[in-house]
């Protein structure tokens, strides 16, 4: 991002005190006496920059801003998605916004265009690619989606809702609370819930009488209308703070067992994952990467090429069940269980690439590198024995590359300009070109 102005705005953009300010001031709603933004924090942030990016017209920032704020209707917590685009085309994107279904949020309008911004605006839970996503999140409109006839009882009092996690124009995780029940919604942009629900209900069917497996949320269907698929509230301490509170060598250890169960449950008709796939995905973001960091571009390229040539002479493993994003945050202890969450990306394919992924994100939590070191220690050799079959170092160190390149550029798309990113982004690619 070479752009000077782009790079002002985006300093901006990013700046949470300038933002309240600018947001107090110039979002309609807002500008009301008495009514303060006491604080502005950044929930999400998603960058397009690439040259195939400019070339479509798309935003290049767009940034998820979480407002505390008094004096105000709807309760004091707001979210707006803002999206940020150059040469003016802010006009036509927030007419075309315009002419879409809204609905009146808690705070403000729909729709807001600032144009000396070249800004777009959305209240939550106005989204320009979730037009559905009013129907699990304002209440007259819920009662129809929700699974009653999976509960209990029916609970006529209010509903409580809320927003645990909004990944803006891909997906919304909601907590709901009803009189003797909680539940979740995760409502998605595409209209994959019913296969979703179907996979979550054989994989509680396949886990029901394993003690010793993971637990899952109980499945409660899904709402076709609303593409949301429902589970029964698993409470929990999520795993990383867990390892904080002591006990990391159990811990792991149960992880490492429930992956080794979950790895041997056979699903029906499951997508396939490649390492050809794996390694086409990579590559590709490999080279968005080079464009944005042309001196990184001869080592991302001999990364890709050594990855590309081991490929067909890894040793062989057994195609099992993926998960496909099995991270720390992924997983809670339950009493003396550990839960897993998140089965949008289940594959049958290589489970060799969960122990990468899980090895990798031991990393990227603030732990001391021999405690890292320490707890890779502890997993592999308990996933090994629970499995019953070896895990070639190769093969596990191939997966751990391409864990790494891709990490690169899912940081990249989210925090390229915060302080110090670049270095990340080198070190990053250092532990794909020497994943041991």
């Amino acid at each position: 991002m070479d752009d000077p102005g782009t790079v002002e705005r985006v300093a901006l953009l990013i700046d949470r005190e300038r933002m309240r300010e600018i947001l107090q001031t110039r979002l309609p709603g807002l500008r009301a006496p008495g009514l303060v933004i006491d604080d502005c924090q950044i929930v999400h942030t998603r960058y397009r920059t690439s040259a195939e990016d400019a070339r479509r017209g798309k935003a290049f920032l767009s940034v998820c801003y979480e407002l505390a704020v008094h004096g105000g209707a709807g309760g004091e917590r707001h979210l707006f998605h803002v999206k940020a685009y150059r040469d003016g085309r802010s006009r036509q994107k927030f007419a075309e916004a315009s002419s879409a279904p809204t609905v009146p949020p808690p705070l403000g309008a729909a729709v807001t265009h600032l144009p000396e911004l070249d800004l777009v605006v959305w209240a939550f839970p106005n989204d320009p690619k979730m037009l559905h996503l009013p129907e699990v999140i304002i209440r007259e409109k819920l009662r129809r989606h929700l699974p009653y006839d999976r509960l209990a009882a029916r609970s006529d009092a209010d509903v409580s809702i809320d927003v645990v996690r909004y990944k803006p124009e891909v997906r919304c995780i909601t907590r709901y609370g009803l009189r003797t029940v909680a539940l979740y919604g995760k409502t998605f942009k595409h209209d994959r819930a019913r296969v979703i629900a179907g996979r979550i209900e054989a994989l509680a069917g396949e886990l029901a009488e394993a003690e010793d497996a993971f637990v899952i949320a109980p499945p409660l269907g899904y709402s076709a209308a609303a593409r949301t698929v429902w589970q029964t509230e698993l409470p929990g301490t999520p795993l990383p703070r867990a390892i904080e509170r002591g006990g990391c060598q159990d811990l792991l250890a149960r992880a490492a067992l429930g992956l080794a169960r979950f790895h041997a449950l056979r699903l029906p008709d499951l997508p396939r994952t490649t390492l050809a796939g794996r390694l086409a995905a990579a590559a590709a973001e490999a080279g968005e990467l080079a464009e944005a960091y042309p001196w990184l571009r001869a080592r991302l390229e001999e990364v890709v090429a050594r990855l590309e040539e081991a490929a067909p002479r890894l040793p062989p493993a057994p195609d099992g069940l993926v998960h496909g994003d099995f991270l720390l945050k992924q997983l809670v202890v339950h009493g003396d269980r550990l839960g897993v969450f998140d089965f949008d990306n289940l594959a049958l394919g290589d489970p060799i690439q969960d122990l990468a992924n899980f090895i990798v994100d031991l990393g990227y939590h603030g732990f001391e590198a021999r405690h890292v070191g320490a707890m890779t220690a502890a997993f592999l050799p308990a996933y090994r024995a629970h499995a019953g079959r070896d895990v070639p170092e190769a093969r596990l160190l191939w997966h751990v590359s391409v864990q790494r390149l891709r990490d690169a550029y899912y940081f990249h798309k989210r925090r390229q300009l915060a302080p110090g990113f670049t270095q990340e982004v080198e070190s990053m690619l250092a532990g794909a070109e020497d994943p041991r």
